[in-house]
């Protein structure tokens, strides 16, 4: 499998901006779809956060479960339908009427929308236990139909898969997807070789994230809705918070940096 070769050579962490949408402006929009894309875009957001899997055909495909149940109206698991199947769901309607009609995006769809709008995307690949290199070879695809020149992040619970990242894809940025930071993190982003750490909100501890800020490893935490929650996690010095209400975030972080500019 050739190594993907991207225009430009750079940390996407970086790039990162304080907010970044949770599988699009999910709070609003159906979360993964074109629609909740646009709505962050419009919002003023300029990362979004989506999951990629893939179809039974090997296609990159935006969806964040396995199974097809709670976002669609479809039923079984993504991996065991084609695309043209995937393609005849209703995405939308479970979320709302308003939404009826929205179709499950594939990768390249994703790419050309993010390009259009100019943001930056953190993929979370999320790939069926034993898929691990496939579902990365289905986004190496994607990355070689559609040119994507902005910031890219992939991220992964699953060490298989990131490590099937660095060897395909070895110039966009990773990031280690854990609940609870663990107490040995140093191993984990190590044998991960990833440049980020990407953790639950819950799990916040002031301590520990200093020590890991001064490795120069990069803090993300999800998913939060709180602002007060928001601001506690900026100010401990974590650099972006994943969120499913980003104008509200956004909000908050800009009237933040106002209050500071007036002290």
């Amino acid at each position: 499998m050739p190594s993907y070769q991207p225009y430009r050579q750079f940390s996407a962490y970086h790039h990162l901006t304080p907010v970044i949408a949770h599988r699009g402006a999910s709070g609003i929009a159906p979360e993964n779809t074109a629609a909740a894309i646009k709505l962050a875009a419009e919002q003023g957001v300029q990362w979004a956060e989506v999951d990629v899997t893939i179809s039974a055909d090997g296609i990159a495909v935006i969806h964040h479960d396995s199974d097809l149940a709670r976002c669609s109206n479809g039923h079984g698991l993504v991996i065991l339908k084609r695309l043209a199947e995937l393609k005849e769901l209703d995405c939308g309607n479970w979320f709302s009427p308003h939404f009826r009609g929205e179709r499950m995006m594939t990768l390249t769809e994703l790419l050309a929308l993010a390009n259009q709008f100019e943001m930056a995307l953190n993929l979370e690949v999320k790939p069926i236990i034993g898929r691990e290199t496939e579902t990365v070879w289905a986004i190496y695809q994607a990355l070689q139909r559609v040119p994507f020149e902005h910031p890219l992040i992939l991220s992964s619970f699953s060490i298989h898969a990131l490590q099937a990242c660095r060897a395909h894809l070895p110039d966009i940025s990773r990031g280690l997807n854990v609940e609870a930071i663990p107490q040995r993190w140093q191993d984990r982003i190590e044998e991960a070789d990833c440049q980020g750490l990407h953790f639950s909100q819950a799990f916040f501890d002031a301590n520990q994230v200093q020590q890991i800020k001064q490795s120069g490893i990069h803090l993300l935490s999800y998913t939060v809705n709180d602002l007060v929650r928001a601001e506690q996690l900026w100010q401990a010095g974590i650099n972006s918070v994943f969120t499913d209400f980003p104008a509200r975030l956004l909000e908050s972080h800009f009237q933040l940096q106002s209050d500071r500019g007036h002290h």
